[in-house]
């Protein structure tokens, strides 16, 4: 106990007092520490919920369909949910924990405070009172020293004049009074010393296991908020790892191939694919119509497809004929289902599209 073990052998010593002062120092900013730790972790907690909470806004898989859709919602689900838990858990740790131990340290500084300067106070009241003995103590020495010195005066001028004889007489009977005044002054001086020094004595008793309930009731008391801090932090990861489960549920069910299939029925877009297209001759091929053209006999021209114009149409480049709406056009070709090769009213060769013009009924 602190009572048995903090004391000092010399008289004036405060060995005992300082280190138990020392270690209710330490012991306080060990208090103040925890509670800035656990302030701290609680502000830590709060901006990651807050930063959870934006986060839980992202849009995810907003083009996913099947098993990873469903991954994904769960994914931001939990985010939110994992917010409200860290802002919980900030909560808990301020209220449970922190405000708690914030009340109890300034309790345990009242009492700390009160106790020191108490103990401070009895610590003055009996260095004083050892201080005023010691001065005692050296007059009554002085005195003695003095009253010893008039006798020996007298017995050394026994053969002077009676005169003399008186005088010598009278300074040794007033050293002698004053050796018995002074003897007085130190006993009293060191009966009040002796009673300072009882009542230092039990003040640094009650001191010391003032003290030492007030480290007992410290140390539980952060032992026991360490346990809630704990508890606190352990049921957050609880909390947040079985959100963190449906996810994995959710994963262990996720198919790519499923998902890829809904995707197909969902966004097809047909089975069809187009044709290749093949390489034509232009040149060879309108040398070909011009020949045909020029042996059809006169009157014979009727034997062919003829189309009339719709609209108007700029020739892109010098195998197109331009139109004008209400041409007349003999075709010639019919290329393919977008373009025909045909002769001009003008005479001009060319191509020209489909959906300009119009076919006409044979005559």
């Amino acid at each position: 106990s602190f009572v048995e073990n903090f004391w000092g052998s010399d008289f004036n010593s405060t060995a005992g007092f300082d280190e138990i002062s020392r270690r209710m120092k330490t012991g306080k900013q060990s208090l103040t520490d925890l509670v800035e730790f656990i302030k701290k972790r609680a502000q830590i907690e709060f901006r990651y919920g807050q930063d959870l909470a934006k986060l839980a806004h992202t849009v995810l898989g907003k083009g996913e369909s099947g098993t990873m859709h469903s991954c994904m919602e769960s994914l931001i689900r939990e985010t939110d949910e994992t917010s409200r838990i860290a802002l919980q858990c900030a909560k808990a740790l301020n209220d449970d924990v922190s405000t708690h131990m914030a009340e109890f340290k300034e309790e345990q500084r009242e009492t700390r405070k009160e106790s020191e300067e108490a103990m401070r106070k009895s610590i003055r009241a009996k260095k004083s009172s050892h201080d005023q003995m010691l001065r005692c103590k050296a007059a009554y020495e002085r005195a003695c020293a003095e009253a010893e010195k008039s006798s020996e005066v007298l017995k050394q001028n026994m053969g002077q004049p009676q005169k003399k004889l008186d005088q010598l007489k009278l300074k040794m009977k007033q050293s002698r009074q004053s050796a018995e005044t002074a003897d007085k002054e130190y006993m009293e001086s060191v009966k009040s010393l002796e009673t300072h020094r009882q009542r230092w004595e039990k003040d640094h008793e009650v001191y010391c296991k003032r003290m030492q309930d007030l480290e007992m009731d410290r140390l539980t008391k952060m032992r026991n908020n360490i346990w809630v801090y704990t508890n606190i932090c352990s049921q957050t990861l609880v909390n947040t790892d079985a959100r963190l489960e449906e996810i994995r549920k959710l994963l262990e069910m996720c198919n790519a191939n499923h998902d890829l299939n809904i995707y197909v029925k969902e966004r097809r877009t047909g089975s069809n694919r187009p044709e290749s297209i093949e390489y034509t001759n232009f040149y060879q091929s309108n040398v070909r119509v011009e020949e045909e053209v020029k042996r059809i006999p006169k009157g014979h021209a009727s034997n062919f497809v003829r189309v009339v114009a719709l609209y108007e149409y700029s020739a892109q480049g010098p195998e197109e004929v331009s139109l004008a709406q209400g041409d007349l056009l003999v075709v010639l070709e019919k290329v393919d289902e977008l373009w025909w090769y045909g002769k001009h009213k003008n005479g001009t060769l060319g191509l020209f599209p489909v959906t300009y013009v119009k076919e006409l009924p044979l005559s």
